[in-house]
């Protein structure tokens, strides 16, 4: 229900994961006492343009003494569901808070933390009647990996897209048969070429 402002905050809080390739930690702290502005989003960290909105990007974990810091733009969409600018300028006009406040801040004293947002997916997983097991907030950032795989992006752009150090996102990355199929055949093409000039 997106009239409630926490369940709003934590669509919200689902959609910049996704178009991120946010981990969640870079989003929210484990419980609400952890909260740290040094490290974790506030309503401060993010500007609106036209055509996307800025994330202020300050901490993650392959980023642990913030010398990467950076914004990162997540760009519009036509679907009003998951237009991550509109939904977070109906947060902030729902909820009226000081800049410096936790970006998912859903009443005067209260915002999302890892424990809440945990709970609001399994809750949702569970009302879509899927397997709780199946889904963390971890498939955010996978699923924008392969998704991201599957329009063509390079290796090297997946990996800059999620800020991974290392290449262990390439376990998520898998090809649709189709494209197996192309791949198998550009090598026997390639092949008869080569087997041509034996």
């Amino acid at each position: 229900d997106l009239s409630n402002p926490k369940h709003l905050a934590g669509w919200c809080a689902m959609l910049l994961a996704f178009f991120g390739c946010f981990r969640l930690s870079n989003l929210v702290p484990m419980s609400k006492s952890n909260f740290d502005p040094l490290k974790h989003l506030m309503r401060d960290d993010i500007r609106f343009n036209d055509n996307y909105v800025l994330v202020f990007y300050k901490w993650s974990k392959t980023n642990q003494n913030s010398s990467k810091i950076a914004w990162i733009p997540i760009c519009s969409v036509s679907d009003a569901r998951f237009n991550i600018q509109e939904h977070l300028k109906n947060l902030f006009t729902l909820v009226k808070v000081s800049k410096k406040s936790p970006l998912f801040t859903f009443s005067k004293n209260n915002f999302h933390s890892k424990f809440s947002l945990t709970r609001l997916l399994d809750t949702c997983v569970y009302k879509a009647g899927l397997s709780l097991g199946d889904y963390t907030w971890h498939s955010f950032r996978r699923g924008a990996a392969v998704f991201a795989f599957e329009l063509g992006l390079t290796d090297s752009a997946v990996q800059l897209l999620g800020d991974w150090s290392s290449d262990a996102f390439k376990r998520y990355l898998e090809f649709a048969f189709d494209r197996k199929v192309s791949v198998a055949d550009e090598i026997s093409k390639s092949f008869d070429m080569y087997a041509k000039n034996l």
